[in-house]
């Protein structure tokens, strides 16, 4: 009885692995360089162009860094470009010829949303309500892909400016704050038109070139509060900022580029008052 009962658990796990075995041969294959979107590799690509409805949009790489070009020249936030760069490698889940299909059917008939990249363009028609995949073009292609990068091609300007205030690449000469100026001499060491210790200077200028908006966005007219003027080593004209609300956060603007950054209010002694740890509110507003 015993040799029976070993004998029935050995047929049954031998059905078992042949299950598996037959299972595992009739799945299709999942190879990634099949499934790609493209075969592009992100690190040859120099240069992204973004069309949405109306609204142009170019980007280029120099130096390794992301610079936008157009509709305004500045530095590009890298971390949402990368971001971009994915959708190269992201998965097709499925691909049809654009001979066989009505291209008005799948928003693609005359794409307002598109991307290239280098010599190479993406269209963006609508969303599968089925599966919420969004239906893509690439020349005589039609892709099924995740619905990751639209709202970022869709989305405004700010979105993809790099959230320091200045290059941190840049020299910085002179600042002009509200209350002070801070300059260097003719040792090239910093000085400054108020009582601010040297370590004081330091950390401004690191926060100027180094801290991060939480959002920047398309310009929106308000009074101003202050003004501030950056000189730069290159000799150009300042660049000149507006800070244009301190409540609920502070709020520094760029009306030239039409563009603002938005910060944590705290923001407001790091990048204004340089040794001061005094809560800015009340003063601001008066």
């Amino acid at each position: 009885m015993r040799s029976r009962t070993l004998l029935n658990l050995a047929l049954l796990l031998l059905v078992v692995l042949l299950g598996l075995y037959v299972f595992k041969t009739q799945q299709p294959d999942t190879d990634e360089s099949t499934d790609r979107l493209t075969q592009l590799n992100a690190d040859a690509i120099e240069r992204i162009q973004i069309r949405h409805q109306q609204r142009g949009l170019e980007l280029q790489k120099q130096q390794g860094r992301w610079r936008m070009l157009a509709p305004i020249d500045i530095a590009a936030n890298d971390f949402r470009i990368g971001t971009l760069l994915k959708l190269l490698e992201s998965t097709s889940h499925a691909a049809y010829a654009v001979a066989d299909l009505d291209l008005e059917q799948y928003g693609l008939a005359d794409a307002t949303t598109a991307i290239r990249f280098n010599d190479t363009a993406i269209e963006f028609g609508i969303v599968n309500p089925i599966n919420s995949y969004r239906y893509v073009r690439i020349d005589d292609t039609i892709h099924l892909i995740d619905d990751h990068y639209y709202p970022l091609l869709s989305s405004q300007t700010g979105t993809l400016v790099a959230r320091e205030l200045i290059d941190p690449e840049a020299s910085i000469e002179k600042l002009v704050l509200p209350d002070m100026t801070l300059y260097k001499d003719d040792n090239g060491l910093w000085q400054s038109s108020g009582t601010v210790d040297p370590d004081a200077i330091s950390a401004v200028l690191h926060e100027w070139q180094h801290g991060q908006a939480f959002g920047v966005h398309n310009y929106m007219p308000r009074d101003s509060v202050a003004e501030i003027s950056v000189y730069l080593a290159d000799g150009a004209e300042p660049i000149r900022f507006e800070v244009t609300d301190t409540d609920p956060w502070l709020i520094i603007a760029r009306p030239d580029l039409n563009i603002e950054y938005h910060f944590n209010l705290e923001f407001y002694d790091r990048l204004l008052r340089p040794g001061s740890t005094e809560e800015p509110a009340d003063e601001a507003e008066g």
